[in-house]
């Protein structure tokens, strides 16, 4: 696995330009002991069209990320977006992949960030902003790492989920206990936008509550929640069905979306193993763009009004790679086989029975 990724993705802690440069590591060994090329050597190149100055450049550091991300939610609120989709990598790449960094240094992370974003807009649109936690502990430990539970001007921390405490009856008690049931989400009535952080696929019912219940419709923001791993889980036993996508996630529009992934590509020529990796950005109101490491930096391979499927993307960026002299003659099926693998989509791309009600979060 290659470990280079977006100057941004090296630091995520202060939001500063970073002056580390970027490392890469130049072969990958497999099992078999046949060390993997990356882009940039043994002739694999890129075939790339020019730079487009109309399209929002992918950003360098976790500071210029912040400003998309603020600059991408202010004009989807202003053009009257109600249900968005913030997410991008909180931590360094190594330290996501660490089995070491726990799920409480990466809520840490996204509270940190959260708050800076949220002050931002709070200042910016001069509005209040809620940002919520799924129930009261995770609340609490918020407040414990931010040293109070409104940081910034214009921003306070919140539990969506009341106490068990505050149930009325034995019965909503324990329901509530369990985490189940809705009567004990809680609005924030002074907020006038959300920010929701940490919720799981259990938890996301009580976001939709807290919309169907909003008359006034304030704007909620999904931030860094992973979604797409999310929607995967819909439908598993003690996960919600998968209608929640279909009602509900499908109108999250990804306003701000950076996802960085990474592929080995093997041949039946030198030189055999290809490691090589892109991202699927996205700034409101701009198009998705497919970007490849080209082995210098990051670039727009494709651009589509409409949010491109996990397998399009790979397909996408598999077919920009030239691999020496031999990529640029005609390939047979065996070949092509081997340069763009097998392309798959999800349910929740699919959606074979046209069971989707919204389609905000493909746009």
């Amino acid at each position: 696995m290659m470990h280079r990724a977006l100057v941004l993705l090296a630091g995520a802690q202060a939001l500063a330009p970073l002056a580390t440069p970027s490392r890469r590591l130049s072969t990958v060994r497999h099992s078999d002991m046949i060390k993997g090329s990356v882009v940039g050597e043994d002739g694999i190149t890129a075939v790339v069209p020019p730079p487009n100055e109309d399209l929002a450049p992918p950003p360098q550091t976790m500071a210029q990320c912040l400003q998309q991300a603020q600059d991408a939610t202010i004009q989807a609120i202003e053009d009257g977006d109600i249900l968005m989709d913030v997410e991008f990598p909180p931590l360094a790449a190594d330290l996501m992949d660490d089995p070491n960094t726990s799920a409480g240094d990466i809520a840490g992370a996204t509270t940190r960030l959260a708050i800076k974003y949220a002050a931002n807009i709070a200042q910016r649109l001069n509005k209040k902003v809620a940002i919520l936690y799924p129930d009261v502990p995770e609340l609490e430990n918020a407040v414990e790492q931010s040293g109070s539970n409104t940081p910034q001007p214009g921003v306070s921390l919140h539990s969506l989920r009341a106490s068990y405490t505050e149930a009325d009856g034995p019965v909503n008690m324990f329901f509530a206990f369990l985490g189940k049931g809705t009567e004990m989400v809680r609005e924030v009535p002074e907020a006038d936008i959300y920010v929701g952080l940490t919720f799981s696929a259990q938890e996301l019912p009580d976001v939709e509550e807290l919309d169907t219940r909003e008359q006034s419709k304030k704007p909620i923001i999904l931030f860094n929640l992973k979604l797409d791993t999310q929607r995967g889980d819909l439908g598993l036993p003690a996960f919600p069905p998968k209608d929640l996508q279909w009602r509900f996630l499908s109108r999250a529009k990804a306003v701000y979306f950076l996802r960085t992934r990474q592929y080995t590509l093997s041949l039946p020529e030198p030189p055999f193993v290809v490691n090589y990796q892109g991202a699927i950005f996205r700034q409101y109101p701009g198009p998705f763009q497919c970007l490849l490491d080209t082995g210098k930096t990051f670039r727009p391979v494709t651009t589509s009004e409409r949010r491109p499927a996990l397998g399009e993307f790979k397909e996408t960026i598999t077919k920009a790679l030239k691999i020496g002299d031999a990529a640029q003659e005609q390939e047979g099926k065996t070949r092509k086989f081997f340069r763009t693998g097998v392309m798959s989509r999800t349910w929740w791309e699919t959606d074979k029975d046209s069971e989707e009600l919204h389609t905000a979060w493909r746009e």
